[in-house]
């Protein structure tokens, strides 16, 4: 219309159903797929009671990475969540950054399956780590970029909350990068390191941490 400004395709809001719809789904499929890497019994070996227990725990370690994992996956799913809950549109640009922070989210299956393959290799818990700390850092790009200027949240919400929200996406990277430098001084602490990300992010959320 004569008049008034065009909007460009980058400030045009678009509803964030959809991307909402994918993220779920392939949440869903990445956490399915981290079971896969615990080993059935072969199905033609009539085993014991010993010999179960035997098998079972031999696979301590695959239980342990596939607990962490699942629980690592559903922090980044409430994030996730938890962002979206705020945010009122999306454009190109944040609809792109949710799809790669996805491609690395569909990794963390592969990334585990590393560790439990490799179990002495130091480079299997930096691939994993790594992994952690990339998606971690695309969810603070992603709340970033949203918030910036209230560009699809409302002006109503506090400056606290935003920072608080800010400080607590950083856990996850944290406590991924002191396990990557774990997996070469104490290996023996790279995978058990993560279950300290509750409380990084708990003290992470209080103000003036960082």
């Amino acid at each position: 219309m004569a008049g008034k400004k065009s909007i460009s395709a980058e400030n045009k809001w678009m509803s964030t159903s959809r991307i909402q719809s994918l993220t779920d789904c392939i949440f869903a499929f990445a956490m399915t797929l981290l079971v896969f890497n615990l080993i059935m019994p072969n199905a033609n070996n009539d085993l014991s009671e010993t010999q179960l227990s035997t098998f079972l725990g031999n696979q301590a370690k695959e239980f342990y990475n596939y607990m962490i994992s699942f629980f690592i996956l559903a922090i980044f799913w409430m994030t996730h969540t938890q962002q979206f809950h705020y945010f009122q549109g999306t454009n190109r640009t944040h609809l792109w950054i949710n799809v790669v922070t996805l491609m690395f989210i569909v990794l963390i299956p592969f990334s585990t399956s590393l560790m439990s393959d490799y179990p002495l290799d130091p480079m299997a818990d930096i691939f994993f780590g790594l992994n952690l700390l990339i998606v971690g850092l695309l969810y603070y790009v992603n709340w970033e970029y949203a918030t910036s200027n209230y560009r699809f949240i409302k002006k109503d919400v506090s400056k606290a909350e935003l920072d608080r929200a800010k400080r607590e996406s950083l856990a996850i990277p944290i406590v991924a990068v002191f396990s990557m430098i774990f997996a070469f001084t104490a290996p023996f602490l790279a995978e058990f390191s993560y279950v300290l990300i509750p409380i990084v992010r708990l003290l992470m959320a209080q103000k003036k941490v960082i």
